[in-house]
């Protein structure tokens, strides 16, 4: 069963997506891969995470949360441990 998340986190996370892939909107389930995030987008990224919500995230729980609302989980799973 997947760990709950707050719409706040969720809120953060997609505008913080949006930033990176220099778009309007992003959708909660969408894959960020297949929206545009590149390669070169990722350690930016994962940094601004961390940043942000002041954790340390592994990269094979980043490259595996692949929407907003896993990232979000990821957060939320990652600051209950």
């Amino acid at each position: 069963m997947q760990k709950e998340y707050t719409e706040q986190d969720l809120e953060m996370l997609k505008e913080t997506l949006c930033r990176f892939l220099s778009r309007e909107s992003v959708g909660e389930d969408e894959d960020i891969y297949q929206a545009g995030l590149t390669s070169i987008m990722v350690l930016p990224l994962l940094a601004e995470i961390e940043d942000t919500f002041q954790l340390t995230v592994p990269d094979a729980d980043f490259l595996n949360a692949r929407t907003p609302r896993a990232l979000a989980q990821m957060v939320q799973q990652l600051r209950d441990n």
